[in-house]
């Protein structure tokens, strides 16, 4: 696993949240819009049934994305420079500048960055 997986892990987990939320928006939406007007309760208890539903799959992809990530990041080793800036980076959420601060030495964050980018775990 690279650095550029666990990232294109974190921006599909933060594409599927958005997702829901429309989708939570539409069946709340639907449900205030069909309940003022008078309309079959068939069409209405569809929309809302299948947005349930597709929230419900968004929910179990979620949870999958994070299990398969938080696995990812638990099994870098603590012994390895290189991986534990990578965690501090990807798993606290550390900027490159902070870690370049904490680890001292003649690291910048360009390069701790750039060495972190090209670690394959």
């Amino acid at each position: 696993m690279t650095a550029r997986e666990i990232k294109d892990i974190n921006r599909e987990i933060s594409r599927l949240r958005a997702k829901m939320a429309r989708i939570r928006a539409e069946a709340d939406n639907t449900a205030v819009t069909l309940g003022e007007r008078i309309v079959p309760s068939g069409q209405t208890s569809d929309r809302v049934g299948n947005a349930v539903v597709q929230i419900a799959d968004i929910q179990r992809d979620i949870q999958n994305l994070e299990i398969r990530r938080n696995s990812a990041l638990n099994s870098l080793s603590r012994d390895d420079f290189v991986e534990n800036c990578l965690f501090m980076h990807l798993g606290l959420k550390y900027s490159w500048a902070k870690i370049a601060v904490d680890t001292g030495g003649i690291n910048t964050p360009d390069n701790i960055r750039i060495m972190c980018n090209r670690h394959h775990w």
